[in-house]
């Protein structure tokens, strides 16, 4: 059972418009709480549109008067918020919400009532929202912080960084080591449940393998005079453990399948997924002995393309982009675009293999036709220069701000000196602060969610955490320009 909000308020809950905050307060929470307090308040049907969009996620086509009473969609919006609002993990966020007085008045709980928020069902809730979901929420919030500011279309600003997969350096040997040891969890578990036989020495199969890890950790760093033989007999002893482990691993499933064909048993989805689990870490686990062997042993040269960087992350790119003190990334490119009020217009993915120039004229494109025609300058570095996307993106933006890459002839010399294009120039600079915002403050320094779905979802709710904090940002900068009206300053020296 769910519904919006909470059906009655409970006896000795704070009304909405009575919660007060403290305006002098400089940490995240305030801003995020007091923009929710004025989506409530003033922004009715936006919050409507708001939930509906949650509960289309929450609860598809089901009965909300049957069922257990779950978390309201008020509360999921406010959970959500706050998790990469305030760069939260699901421990911290479970916390708060049992027992920070203000997030507990906003959820619209009662004083007395001191029902905790369980990390599982917070995780829950949150992993049933879809990108798209949050990605639209997020536009709603947008719209609501332009009714506040004055032309805040008037110029923006866009830039890529790197969102990096949660994953440990990768290298041949401890990609062998990470699928042998899955194989063997999957398949003690499941010869467990089945009563299959095998993986007696399980433990002893793991501490193995990482010795031969260690091992070949000392001669990779070693400098003695046969240091490449020695690698050659550490991997071969590695690769051959590996080939022992898939073995069984194969065994196990061929007596599994023989007890379902032989003995009709019924294998539940739950166990199902396992299977399919062990398979896929199967197939990983050969594919990484290939490529050392490749690597290694033949001594040949991998591409890009056919390496893979994570077992565990199998999408994850290796990206070069040469900054200290990262010059090497593993992960995926974000493109951000900013207006001139520091809402984030758009914050996504950018696809694998795509660089800034390739998708910078859809993009703003898509965001032209969402506001209706109303940006009339845009800033982007010299990564997204190409003679074909300052030509496409002049014609549907009247102020296109786009340093030619390398030698500039007497045309660019005169395009890019004049006087609003350099004002806008260094506008553009500023940009780099929101990405560290987003990285120091929101959590997009690393991708704590695991999957291509989570990723997606991790980068539409720290993208609509920022916007909310940006939203409570301006509400705050009024409420004090206000209260400096009523008390001036030398009101409160006297």
């Amino acid at each position: 059972m769910r519904h919006p909000f909470s059906p009655q308020l409970p006896l000795g809950a704070t009304p909405m418009a009575e919660i007060e905050f403290d305006y002098g307060s400089r940490h995240e929470l305030v801003p995020i709480l007091m923009a929710l307090q004025h989506l409530y308040l003033n922004c009715s049907p936006v919050v409507e549109d708001i939930l509906s969009l949650i509960a289309g996620d929450i609860s598809p086509g089901r009965d909300t008067k049957r069922g257990c009473i779950g978390m309201s969609h008020w509360e999921n919006l406010v959970l959500a918020a706050l998790r990469l609002g305030c760069d939260l993990d699901f421990d911290q966020l479970a916390d708060l919400a049992s027992n920070h007085r203000k997030i507990r008045q906003i959820l619209g709980l009662s004083q007395w009532d001191e029902t905790p928020y369980k990390r599982s069902t917070v995780h829950d809730n949150f992993c049933h929202l879809r990108a798209e979901t949050i990605r639209r929420i997020d536009e709603l919030i947008v719209a609501c912080g332009h009714d506040l500011v004055q032309d805040p279309l008037r110029q923006v600003r866009g830039d890529s960084f790197v969102l990096e997969k949660n994953i440990h350096h990768p290298t041949d040997a401890s990609l062998i080591v990470d699928g042998i040891g899955k194989v063997i969890s999957i398949s003690k578990k499941i010869t467990g449940q089945f009563s299959l036989s095998g993986w007696r020495q399980h433990e002893y199969l793991k501490r193995r393998a990482k010795r031969s890890l260690r091992t070949l950790s000392r001669i990779a760093r070693s400098k003695h005079a046969e240091r490449e033989l020695r690698m050659k007999a550490a991997y071969l002893d590695l690769l051959e453990q590996a080939r022992q482990v898939v073995k069984k691993a194969d065994q196990t499933l061929f007596e599994l399948d023989q007890l379902v064909q032989e003995d009709g048993l019924q294998i539940p989805a739950y166990w199902k997924k396992w299977i399919g689990e062990l398979q896929y870490f199967i197939a990983g686990c050969e594919y990484s002995c290939e490529m050392a062997a490749r690597r290694v042993l033949e001594e040949k040269t991998l591409t890009n393309p056919e390496k893979v960087f994570s077992l565990f992350e199998p999408d994850t790119e290796l990206i070069n982009r040469g900054k200290r003190p990262n010059p090497i990334e593993f992960g995926h490119r974000v493109l951000i675009v900013e207006d001139h009020a520091g809402f984030i217009l758009y914050g996504q993915e950018m696809g694998i293999g795509l660089t800034d120039e390739k998708v910078i004229f859809e993009v703003m494109q898509r965001l032209q036709t969402r506001f209706a025609g109303g940006i009339r300058a845009a800033s982007f570095d010299k990564g997204f220069w190409t003679p074909n996307n300052l030509e496409r993106l002049s014609e549907i933006i009247p102020l296109v701000v786009l340093p030619k890459k390398g030698k500039r002839r007497k045309v660019d010399q005169q395009r890019e000196g004049t006087k609003t294009f350099g004002k806008i120039r260094k506008w553009h600079a500023g940009v780099e602060s929101r990405i560290h915002a987003l990285v120091s403050g929101n959590g997009m320094g690393v991708c704590r969610d695991k999957g291509v779905i989570a990723y997606e979802r991790y980068i539409a709710a720290a993208v609509m955490g920022r916007n909310l904090q940006t939203l409570g940002t301006v509400l705050l900068a009024k409420e004090r320009e206000k209260r400096k009206k009523e008390y001036p300053p030398q009101f409160l020296m006297g």
